[in-house]
């Protein structure tokens, strides 16, 4: 294919796909005429799985390179490539210096967290992003006096890896690496407000059992209350 249908199939612009050639994220196609090259599929999947990478997971061009570089070296077997594109996307948090008043919650946190995963059987490196942030996140929760022990983390990651196992089980479905990194991103990108959205969904729903309480009143129902018949009433009545 040209340059101008790569393009159209790629869901970007012309000048999109040059960039791309030109900061070496997309190979170069092979040479019809001293101004024009010929694309193929491989070229297509690249360069949705960039477009993925820079759009949809917010990464430099350069952490799209080093994404690449590890799906192109065959040293690197499946999981290694997939994990690398996980651990590109943000955040990307650090630990507090060894100065820092809060490095020894930091550290505290970070042990019985380390502890827990273990417990679990969980397999995860120990610079993995995640884990720096779930110690952020859970030293924040203990240092404002709520409660932030492991029995909670617990409780959540038990709910949360069957969800994961399900996701790789989609993602296993695409045997072609390129699409398989980019259904990860995808997957854990744009799925992530999801959970979020539902958590507080669920936050509203158990409230309102507590508390003896419906759903919140549409419009139907604040007219009710404040005195007044709907038009569907009124032919009701009629």
């Amino acid at each position: 294919m040209r340059l101008s249908e790569l393009s159209a199939r790629g869901g970007v612009s012309v000048a999109t796909v040059k960039y791309y050639l030109r900061e070496g994220l997309l190979a170069p196609g092979t040479p019809v005429t001293a101004r024009q090259s010929d694309y193929g599929e491989e070229h297509l999947r690249r360069l949705r799985l960039v477009r993925a990478l820079l759009t949809v997971g917010g990464m430099t061009v350069q952490q799209a390179r080093d994404v690449l570089a590890v799906a192109d070296d065959p040293a690197f077997g499946r999981h290694e490539r997939l994990g690398i594109a996980t651990y590109m996307l943000p955040p990307h948090v650090e630990a507090p210096e060894e100065t820092d008043p809060g490095r020894a919650l930091w550290d505290e946190v970070h042990g019985e967290v380390r502890a827990l995963l273990a417990e679990l059987g969980w397999r995860v490196y120990e610079e993995a992003p995640a884990l720096a942030s779930l110690t952020r996140a859970v030293a924040a929760v203990r240092s404002l006096g709520y409660r932030g022990g492991t029995d909670v983390i617990r409780r959540y990651a038990l709910a949360l890896h069957p969800i994961a196992e399900e996701e790789y089980a989609a993602i296993e479905e695409y045997p072609v690496l390129d699409e398989a990194i980019e259904a990860t991103v995808a997957y854990t990108t744009l799925y992530e407000p999801v959970l979020l959205a539902l958590r507080r969904l669920a936050h509203e729903d158990v409230s309102a059992r507590l508390h003896g309480a419906g759903p919140a009143a549409g419009p139907a129902a604040r007219s009710l209350d404040t005195g007044e018949s709907s038009s569907q009433d009124a032919i009701s009545s009629s």
